[in-house]
């Protein structure tokens, strides 16, 4: 896919405050980059929890440079609950192709069904 198919459908946002609310910039904003989105909403981008949704699909969180940011079992838990439809979370991911989804460096599943069919694989 094209960078600019990967920006029209994924959701960007990112988590705001203590309590991590979710952020996500109005419809205007929705092709903007997140170094750019940072920049007009006040946050530094090199600090800041952000991420995409991929609806039906997945949900990407990482800081920095693509790293693993420091967040809790329950932000985690607070993004299943807001986007309902995502089957998995990345936390991290490794650089690729500009335009693909990138492989996360953690993956947390919604479901626990490929853990309970071979309990082998922990």
């Amino acid at each position: 896919m094209t960078e600019k198919e990967f920006m029209e459908t994924r959701v960007p946002f990112w988590l705001e405050g203590e309590d991590l609310n979710i952020t996500i910039p109005n419809n205007n904003d929705k092709l903007t980059p997140h170094s750019n989105l940072c920049k007009k909403y006040g946050y530094n981008y090199i600090y800041a929890i952000r991420g995409y949704y991929w609806p039906g699909s997945h949900v990407m969180v990482y800081n920095c440079d693509y790293e693993t940011p420091n967040i809790t079992i329950l932000a985690v838990q607070y993004l299943f609950n807001f986007f309902k439809d995502a089957k998995w979370i990345g936390i991290g991911c490794h650089k690729g192709i500009v335009g693909e989804i990138w492989r996360p460096k953690v993956v947390l599943m919604r479901d626990s069904e490929i853990i309970e069919n071979d309990i082998r694989s922990l």
